[in-house]
């Protein structure tokens, strides 16, 4: 009886995620800290395919500048564009900036069913974005996922497979802190749990409606920061990425977004070719104390892209822009002007 008991109490415990109702989450902008509302106000969506996809299109700021050149940005996850709100003034300053939400991300649509949050069409997506916009040339900055994302649309490039739209686009690429090579990466607890094909969503359910999501993210974005960051901006800025991680339900369905690791994991053999012929300018930006990606990925790069150009940013984490904005728009955006 003992045992039945125990038993009882078990399955009891191993089931409750899935009969506790999700935490209320955010639903409206209005709901977002200020600084999140502001930059809301600043773009608009566009439907792509049948979702709304937040972005922003800013026209260079410098008047003296007669023929700006454009940056297009592409952010990773679990984050948004938002990563780029201590640096948007500077890269406003230097050129015109376009930056979007992915789909499932920051103030973009989260649809859940039928839907599969692949690279594939994070880049369809990408693509589209740019051309409604109206982008006819640019140089593309990514950052972790993004890194991904622009990776594919590369090889669809070397293989002629983008529109003729974009046959002249791409004035450079940089990729920034990502973990581009998969065997490299230094995956935190949360990645290996929620990338889990059979735990991932019984983890989403358990931390969510047992509400330790919000500090198990806290910890894990914390982990990936620098050593000697200044703590109340670092968790600052985690308040943001988790509050937009929440927005319309974002967090709950991590188990879907970090699909994208697989597709790292299946499709390296298409991209790394591309990278090794690209006719373009290429770069890597990288931080020496990146915690999941670390350096050894851009050194593996400069063995099979020989013309690259590497540059290293010190004392910096995994999220540089937000850690050191300046050495950030030094480094990335400086060289391209």
């Amino acid at each position: 009886m003992k045992c039945f008991s125990i038993s009882v109490v078990v399955i009891a415990i191993l089931y409750a995620p899935y009969l506790l109702p999700d935490p209320p989450l955010p639903t409206n902008p209005s709901e977002l800290p200020t600084a999140v509302q502001e930059w809301f106000k600043r773009g608009r969506m566009v439907d792509i395919n049948g979702h709304k996809i937040f972005y922003i299109q800013l026209k260079c700021s410098n008047r003296s500048n007669k023929s700006p050149s454009t940056f297009a940005i592409l952010h990773g996850f679990p984050s948004s564009s938002f990563d780029y709100h201590e640096v948007i003034d500077d890269l406003t300053s230097a050129g015109n900036v376009i930056l979007h939400d992915h789909l499932g991300f920051g103030l973009s649509d989260k649809p859940v069913a039928n839907f599969t949050y692949s690279l594939s069409e994070a880049a369809e997506n990408t693509l589209e974005v740019w051309r409604k916009a109206g982008i006819k040339n640019a140089h593309v900055v990514a950052h972790d996922m993004g890194d991904s994302i622009l990776t594919e649309i590369l090889a669809r490039r070397h293989r002629g497979m983008l529109p003729s739209y974009f046959e002249s686009f791409f004035k450079s690429v940089t990729f920034t802190n990502g973990g581009m090579k998969y065997s490299m990466i230094k995956f935190r607890i949360s990645q290996t749990l929620l990338s889990n094909v059979y735990f991932g969503s019984y983890f989403s359910k358990l931390s969510n409606r047992f509400y330790m999501a919000e500090q198990f993210s806290k910890m894990q974005l914390q982990s990936v920061w620098g050593p000697n960051i200044d703590v109340a901006t670092r968790d600052k800025e985690i308040h943001y990425t988790i509050q937009l991680c929440n927005y319309r339900g974002g967090s709950l369905i991590f188990p879907k977004t970090i699909y994208y690791l697989w597709d790292r994991a299946n499709f390296e053999f298409r991209w790394f070719a591309a990278l090794k012929d690209l006719d373009i300018k290429v770069r890597f930006v990288w931080s020496d104390a990146d915690a999941v990606s670390p350096l050894s990925i851009p050194n593996y790069f400069k063995q099979i892209i020989p013309h690259m150009e590497m540059s290293i940013i010190n004392d910096a984490g995994h999220f540089v822009m937000l850690e050191k904005p300046s050495a950030w728009i030094d480094k990335v955006i400086k060289p391209l002007i």
